[in-house]
């Protein structure tokens, strides 16, 4: 399992730096510069180094980080998929249902 991604979401995180503390590989970095809330949010520097153990996501007491690997990918194409398929079985619900009406109404 190889990682693609390591989202921060500036919205959310409090800059409490717990995840850079937790990462064994010391992925993350602090930023230098400051967000539009006045925190210096952390940023993945080295990704490569990454042999996710998820410390990082599990530590956030924000939610604030997600760790994306290529299985993740993988299970999120097949979510997809399903969801796809469940919105076409609606449409054609709906067609029938503006064609022929609702029977038990007739």
């Amino acid at each position: 399992m190889r990682v693609k991604e390591i989202k921060i979401s500036e919205d959310l995180c409090k800059g409490c730096y717990l995840c850079v503390w937790a990462c064994p590989r010391e992925v993350l970095k602090i930023s230098k510069e400051r967000n539009r809330r006045g925190i210096r949010p952390p940023f993945p520097a080295h990704l490569d180094k990454c042999i996710v153990c998820r410390l990082c996501e599990y530590r956030c007491p924000d939610f604030a980080i997600q760790v994306i690997t290529d299985e993740d990918e993988r299970m999120l194409e097949g979510i997809r998929s399903e969801e796809l398929r469940w919105y076409d079985r609606i449409r054609r619900r709906d067609e029938l249902l503006e064609k022929h009406g609702v029977w038990w109404l007739r």
